[in-house]
């Protein structure tokens, strides 16, 4: 578990850094971020650590491992640094990595809350599959939300209508059911791939 505190750290200190970074170039108008959230990022990298202090609740390194790593991809790379604008591609390819780290934080809740049982695989799979939904499904409320406060299109409502949400879902729904796929098959053949590995490790 050090391991992972020290990682979570490398990542947080990345983060801020490159932020801080384009936050300066984008002061001196040497780029075009966002502004706002480039300060936003700030505090939403210390999340884990603010609900720890602030509302007592233990959040396991792993479990802060898996907001780290999308944060840095969805926020830093796609907004900040505008990788959404620059790579076509990007949005879809957020999208299927959250599908994969949902699918694992869903595994990491039940054996945070000591319910996961290994033998218990379909119930597991169907269980991964609701939490990534609804991690999307609350994901692209939030855009929705956004979108009409700040007066964004974040959702692309205006160029594809309902086909970009969809989009963004479906690519969710594809990540979770690689690690689903993967996951069955390592409880079938009893063997420690991926999946079973990352757990292992966790129960560590």
């Amino acid at each position: 578990m050090k391991i992972l505190k020290k990682i979570n750290i490398s990542i947080i200190a990345l983060t801020i850094i490159l932020n801080t970074l384009f936050l300066g170039l984008t002061l001196f108008k040497r780029f075009d971020s966002n502004i706002l959230v480039c300060l936003s990022l700030y505090v939403i990298v210390f999340l884990p650590t603010i609900i720890r202090k602030i509302f007592k609740i233990k959040i396991a390194n792993s479990v802060e491992l898996v907001f780290l790593i999308f944060i840095f991809l969805a926020q830093l790379l796609g907004s900040v640094m505008h990788f959404y604008g620059i790579i076509y591609w990007y949005d879809s390819f957020v999208h299927f990595t959250s599908g994969l780290l949902t699918a694992l934080f869903a595994l990491l809740l039940l054996l945070m809350f000591k319910k996961y049982d290994e033998k218990s695989l379909t119930f597991n799979i169907f269980y991964m599959i609701a939490i990534t939904l609804m991690v999307a499904s609350i994901w692209e409320l939030f855009e929705f939300s956004a979108d009409n406060i700040l007066g964004g299109d974040a959702q692309k409502v205006l160029t594809t209508g309902v086909t970009d949400t969809m989009k963004d879902v479906i690519c969710a729904l594809l990540g979770c059911s690689l690690i689903c796929i993967t996951y069955a098959y390592e409880i079938v053949n009893k063997t420690s791939l991926i999946v079973n590995k990352f757990l292992n490790n966790i129960k560590k």
